[in-house]
């Protein structure tokens, strides 16, 4: 099991190095091939809306028998193939094509990755089990803007997603590993058909999921409109390709801490009151961004948005693992990774239109507003909430 871990936490690096240097530095290519604001928002909202419902289909489908170890290698496999063609493309619409295949094909590993480590976790440490796991996805972040800024630098645009193909070739090799890995799971999520029940509008009600959707949807809606245009926002106050790199990756190295100790603490304090302190964060970091005049002011605000995506990421995904009815973890964890991804689709063409009628200044403390809602619902509503209480 332990093999099967550390594959998988290499094979998720990888991606999310590859990733984040396709993230980064795919609205500096777009504006070069002469996209504009809006048209740079559609870009990644395109990528976004078609992910929001690819997620939800392969983690349904992952529930059935072997398909989750399955998804994982090819999902890797097809992400390296849609980076290097992105390295050979120079039209806008080509760029628009190929997000939309990135939408497809990144989504059969996303789900199914995490609930593979759900699933081996022991009863109690979900929360650890998955923080450890995305340590290795924030460290992979980090070194994908900083790996990205620096081929760009060196090479130019293109080339960051040539190297993104090259990681993504060595992450679905890792991957391989997850076939080895038999299928014992514990028992509390495969407990035989009788036991699978379905995802019912009263359950997903009463269980808190539909609170927890609503409140990481509204929350990515801000920060995604942020960060996608936080490069070009670096730029025009003075930072370089290897600086925008640096500072992007400050946010994923602080991750590598925060994300085991915010699972530890989820599994102690409840996953509620970690989500609260994380929509807190987010509001604070999105609002003060708009003031920064010097690029270097942005790596503590880095440090808080690291923070407080640590504390959402692990705090939803193991709640998602609590609330799942037997045999159904990889459904869960698509339904809620589905709402973030619906709120990178607003985000994005949020940002976008504000920006073009007033300034990226402007946008960035507008969408501070959405964090602020999500911080309010998580404080009232998951209090109230059963499910987010402690799990014994």
């Amino acid at each position: 099991m332990k093999s099967v871990f550390l594959g998988l936490g290499l094979s998720i690096f990888c991606a999310h190095a590859g990733f984040l240097a396709f993230y980064t530095f795919i609205p500096l290519h777009a504006r070069i091939v002469g996209a504009s604001m809006g048209e740079i928002g559609l870009l990644l909202a395109v990528y976004s809306l078609v992910s929001t419902f690819m997620i939800t289909v392969f983690g349904k489908l992952s529930d059935i028998g072997d398909l989750r170890r399955l998804f994982i290698v090819l999902g890797l496999l097809g992400c390296a193939i849609t980076y290097y063609l992105l390295s050979v493309s120079s039209q806008y619409i080509q760029l628009l094509m190929l997000c939309l295949v990135l939408g497809i094909v990144d989504s059969a590993y996303r789900p199914t990755s995490v609930a593979a480590i759900a699933e081996m976790a022991p009863k109690g440490e979900v929360g650890r089990g998955i923080g450890f796991f995305n340590a290795f996805m924030s460290a992979g972040m980090a070194s994908g803007s900083l790996l990205g800024g620096r081929v760009a630098d060196i090479f130019g645009l293109p080339a960051v997603f040539t190297a993104s193909s090259l990681l993504l070739i060595v992450g679905a090799s890792s991957s391989l590993v997850v076939l080895k890995y038999k299928g014992r799971l514990n028992m509390r999520y495969v407990e035989g058909r009788s036991l699978r029940r379905s995802f019912s509008s009263s359950f997903i009600l009463t269980s808190g999921l539909l609170t927890l959707c609503i409140d990481v949807f509204l929350r990515n809606c801000g920060f995604r409109g942020v960060t996608t245009y936080l490069p070009i926002f670096l730029t025009m106050i003075g930072a370089e390709n290897l600086l925008t790199g640096f500072i992007v990756s400050v946010n994923f190295l602080s991750q590598i801490f925060f994300m085991p100790v915010m699972g530890w603490l989820s599994d102690k304090v409840g996953r509620g009151h970690v989500l609260s302190i994380g929509m807190l964060a987010t509001t604070f970091a999105t609002f003060l961004l708009s003031y920064v005049r010097n690029p270097v002011e942005v790596i503590p605000i880095q440090i808080a948005v690291g923070f407080s995506w640590a504390s959402i990421t692990v705090a939803s995904n193991a709640f998602a693992a609590d609330i799942a009815p037997p045999g159904r973890i990889g459904e869960a964890m698509g339904i809620v990774l589905m709402s973030m991804n619906l709120g990178g689709v607003v985000g994005p063409v949020v940002g976008g239109f504000i920006s073009e009628m007033f300034d990226l200044r402007s946008s960035f403390r507008i969408l501070a507003m959405f964090p602020m809602v999500s911080f309010i619902i998580s404080a009232v509503l998951f209090g109230r909430t059963r499910s987010f209480r402690v799990r014994s």
